[in-house]
């Protein structure tokens, strides 16, 4: 079984299941109708004339995607790293690995439910910037072609990094129940959120600089960096292209990197009943050779 059969295998059971459905399709309908409706009734919405007047900040957009890929990997990831406790539990992973290497099952499993999370995470997106422009100016037009160039780069290498993340900490553990310190790998992510203020009043400053190049944090330093830059003086300006392209290639290669981590954590931990690992045994297993 090659790779493109586990990511096609894992894409269609998850997106044909009844949960999958109803939170991606008709629970965002339930709600944008009900915003609609609830709206037209009273009255409540933003005139054209408004809209025009006071445009949102573009630091705005990237806090808003920064959430969302949040809640939408977290979501994702735990899926997966229940996945794997389930396998590891009942070993039906021991006869996958007879006919599908472990870097084909934890990679196919990791990308095909990041896809279907990510057609989740668009509904929503959607359905979100449908209801917040009943009652906020949220015009497309504010954002430039870095951007819309940028910003899904960012998003969904972020997406894969978390879902990997939570991945490990699947492979780590021996249920749900016993994460401990090692269940807090992937809330690493959320950090940037944290200091959202401090990077939309001076996105400049050296250590965030810094920290936007290395993963996880890149995706929400940098989408905020590129929203905030341009309102920073008068003289308007973009975070320079060579820090986004060096940026965007360290993520990708982070995302490549922990997905190999990932699988050697999975690759032995699988053995492993009623244990889970240490910081140092991750560390240990992560690094070690696999045939």
């Amino acid at each position: 079984m090659k790779l493109h059969k586990v990511i096609r295998w894992e894409f269609l059971s998850h997106v044909r299941s009844k949960q999958f459905l109803i939170m991606t399709l008709l629970l965002p309908a339930i709600i944008a109708v009900a915003i609609f409706a609830i709206t037209l009734s009273k009255g409540i919405g933003v005139s054209a004339s408004q809209a025009n007047a006071n445009p949102p900040p573009p630091f705005i957009i990237g806090l808003l995607l920064g959430l969302i890929l949040f809640i939408g990997a977290f979501m994702s990831g735990v899926m997966a790293m229940y996945a794997i406790i389930k396998e590891k539990q009942s070993r039906v992973v021991e006869l996958m690995l007879s006919s599908v290497s472990a870097w084909d099952l934890m990679a196919g499993k990791i990308i095909g439910l990041g896809m279907a999370g990510l057609i989740q995470v668009f509904t929503w997106a959607a359905t979100a910037y449908f209801v917040a422009n009943r009652f906020a100016s949220f015009p497309l037009s504010s954002l430039t072609l870095v951007h819309w160039i940028t910003f899904p780069l960012y998003f969904i290498l972020g997406y894969l990094l978390i879902a990997s993340m939570f991945a490990l900490v699947g492979a780590a553990i021996k249920d749900i129940h016993s994460g401990g310190a090692v269940g807090l790998i992937g809330f690493i992510p959320y950090l940037p959120m944290v200091l959202t203020p401090a990077i939309v009043e001076n996105p400049d400053m050296t250590w965030l600089r810094i920290a936007g190049f290395f993963p996880p944090f890149t995706p929400g330093i940098m989408m905020l960096r590129i929203g905030a830059t341009p309102m920073v003086s008068e003289g308007a300006r973009f975070v320079p292209l060579w820090e986004i392209a060096l940026s965007l290639c360290t993520l990708a290669l982070g995302v490549f990197l922990m997905m190999r981590f990932t699988t050697k954590v999975f690759h032995v931990g699988m053995l492993m009943y009623g244990k889970s690992a240490s910081f140092r045994e991750l560390w240990k297993w992560g690094r070690q050779r696999t045939t």
